[in-house]
């Protein structure tokens, strides 16, 4: 079975356009907000790079599933990195949802590390843990969408977030 893997563009994309991060005047930025500024880009950037070799992986080739494995683990280290960014006073309404998308982000490499290397896996299985992975999966890059969204000064339209740190992502269509 050939399952082909894809960044979700439309984040990359709000992300790119949006130059991540907040949407502050640099000058007058406390030094917090311009390392924490720094952290972000650097998290966008590495999306951005691992987007780029999942794209120029060929599916055809003998170790495509390998070089898949090394990409999503090479993200799921990424959004652990970010949910373990200290975030800002200004912006900690929006730490948990950093930790949510590792959560979902870690569960969807499991997923995908099982579809790409059990072959005990029949095809219904197979596709049934896929999908499982991608649902994750989008779910990481959802909670990311909503926090960029934030940063740069506007409201989410994909989902009611609370600003209690205890607050999480409402679960609805999409998800």
């Amino acid at each position: 079975m050939k399952i082909r893997f894809k960044i979700i563009t439309i984040m990359l994309s709000v992300l790119l356009i949006a130059g991540c991060g907040s949407s502050e005047a640099e000058g007058t930025e406390s030094e917090e907000l311009k390392q924490f500024r720094t952290q972000v880009d650097t998290f966008c950037q590495t999306i951005s790079d691992i987007d780029a070799q999942i794209n120029s992986i060929d599916t055809a080739t003998e170790n495509y599933a390998t070089d898949i494995m090394n990409s999503l683990n090479s993200l799921n280290t990424a959004f652990a990195d970010f949910a373990a960014i200290d975030f800002p006073a200004d912006y900690d309404y929006l730490e948990h949802l950093a930790d949510e998308a590792s959560v979902y982000m870690s569960e969807a490499v499991t997923l995908y590390g099982q579809v790409y290397t059990d072959n005990s896996l029949n095809s219904q299985a197979m596709q049934d843990k896929y999908n499982e992975a991608s649902t994750s999966y989008a779910n990481a890059f959802k909670r990311i969408k909503v926090i960029m969204t934030f940063l740069n000064g506007e409201v989410s339209e994909d989902a009611n977030v609370s600003t209690e740190s205890s607050g999480t992502l409402t679960e609805g269509s999409g998800q």
